[in-house]
């Protein structure tokens, strides 16, 4: 395949990173998901004859100041790749504190691209997140009575995403409402250009249905920069195509194997506080799966016994047994251990990075005894952790095991398939059909 990249992504998280990249692998783009940033020729061997680049760089969690940077320096390099549209990733729960992230990183992203108006897009129909005159819900649930009002990181306590974001940035936010949205593309094409003239940089987007986001998509596809949840990759391919952007791909094209080397089990980790992977990690074991729950002040003590939670894991991995390791509980353990953090110095944002990277160098440690056949993430704090430590680099993504969580390859120290899901993603059994499609990974490639 040949011819101009389309589109080139950042991410703040790995997870959303991944949610982002398998939507456009299921429209038929060729994509891939870079770690953190390469040098130059390292990301211009691994995109060739991609479609899609979508780069993980983890600024959810950042100070405000550290994420504009890195998003100027991915935006950067991404614009040696020249591609015909830019995205600025960020939750489809619009996870942020009232000081940014997205905010200010929406404000590097325009101004390396010297761009003066952008949407924001964060609603994901096909995942129960819905904005309507402005308010996002999750499910039938205003976003502040959803279960983010209770993340440890971002809590999420007001729904009016124009006023939220409104104290994030200095640029004028505004909102294209349903009335637009529900008239079609042309009509919204129209109200974005009345906004942009109005003074509005930012402007929010009602969207309830996928058919509103085809229509989104249509209105915003000849913007240079894009903003919001994974979305855009549901609906801008079917526009590309149109245009004559999307060549097929050659019937020659590589495939995968289902033969993989299936003499050891798989790893599911798991970081997440969220409803859903407490759901999911409890479904897991009901199914006879060796369970390792890691309590976080143990993890983070200088006298924690590894060795012997080590060989046990990697005694079940041996024997081809998938195995759950996993530190979430319920909120109030959760409020407990936040206040034990906090009596050691250390706020919310260090202690999830201090817990995720402790989580990681144990994984690391028993990958280093026995390799898993695959490994199952969950948690974006969690993901971006491990990917680091573990050196993926980067990963060739394939189709969606479900709506946001595709299964990938690393391309990195470990080539074996990963998925990367984020805490509030997937049915009760999704663990199980994960596991499954690691072991025929033939299925999800083309």
């Amino acid at each position: 395949m040949s011819g101009r990249l389309l589109f080139g992504a950042v991410a703040d998280d790995d997870t959303g990173a991944s949610d982002l990249a398998g939507m456009l692998a299921e429209q038929g783009l060729r994509t891939l998901l870079v770690i953190d940033l390469p040098e130059q020729t390292q990301l211009e061997e691994w995109s060739a004859g991609q479609h899609a680049v979508v780069m993980a760089e983890g600024t959810r969690n950042l100070r405000a100041d550290e994420a504009r940077a890195r998003t100027r320096d991915a935006i950067r390099l991404l614009k040696s790749q020249d591609p015909r549209v830019f995205q600025l990733k960020y939750c489809s729960t619009f996870d942020s504190t009232p000081e940014g992230n997205i905010g200010p990183t929406v404000d590097a992203a325009l101004e390396e691209l010297d761009e003066e108006f952008t949407v924001a897009l964060p609603a994901l129909p096909v995942n129960g997140r819905t904005t309507y005159r402005g308010y996002h819900f999750v499910h039938d649930r205003l976003l502040s009575d959803s279960p983010m009002r209770d993340h440890p990181l971002t809590p999420m306590t007001e729904a009016n995403l124009v006023r939220h974001l409104a104290r994030q940035t200095t640029r004028r936010v505004g909102l294209a409402a349903y009335d637009s949205v529900e008239a079609g593309a042309d009509e919204l094409r129209r109200r974005f250009e009345q906004l942009r003239a109005d003074g509005i940089s930012i402007a929010i987007v009602d969207c309830l249905n996928d058919t509103h986001v085809a229509n989104i998509c249509r209105a915003a596809a000849d913007l240079r920069l894009v903003t919001g949840g994974s979305a855009f990759g549901q609906g801008l391919p079917a526009v590309w195509r149109e245009r004559g952007w999307v060549e097929e791909f050659d019937a020659q094209a590589a495939t995968l194997s289902n033969s993989r080397d299936e003499s050891r089990g798989r790893l599911v980790v798991a970081g997440s506080c969220s409803v859903a992977t407490r759901a999911q990690n409890r479904w897991l074991e009901s199914k006879g799966a060796p369970a390792f729950r890691v309590e976080p002040r143990a993890l983070l003590g200088e006298e924690f016994e590894r060795a012997p939670l080590v060989e046990s894991v990697r005694a079940h991995l041996a024997s081809e047994r998938d195995c759950l390791l996993y530190t979430t509980d319920e909120p109030s353990e959760v409020a407990r251990v936040q206040e034990w953090a906090a009596g050691q110095g250390l706020d919310v944002p260090a202690l999830g990075g201090r817990l995720a990277y402790a989580l990681a160098d144990l994984v690391a440690e028993i990958l280093e005894g026995v390799e898993a056949s695959g490994l199952v993430f969950a948690g974006g704090e969690t993901s971006g952790a491990l990917c680091r430590r573990l050196q993926l680099g980067a990963l060739r993504v394939g189709r969606n095991i479900e709506p946001g969580v595709p299964l990938c390859l690393s391309l990195g120290r470990y080539r074996l398939p990963v998925v990367l899901k984020s805490g509030n993603f997937g049915g009760e059994d999704f663990y199980g059909r994960a596991l499954e499609a690691a072991a025929r990974p033939g299925e999800y490639f083309f």
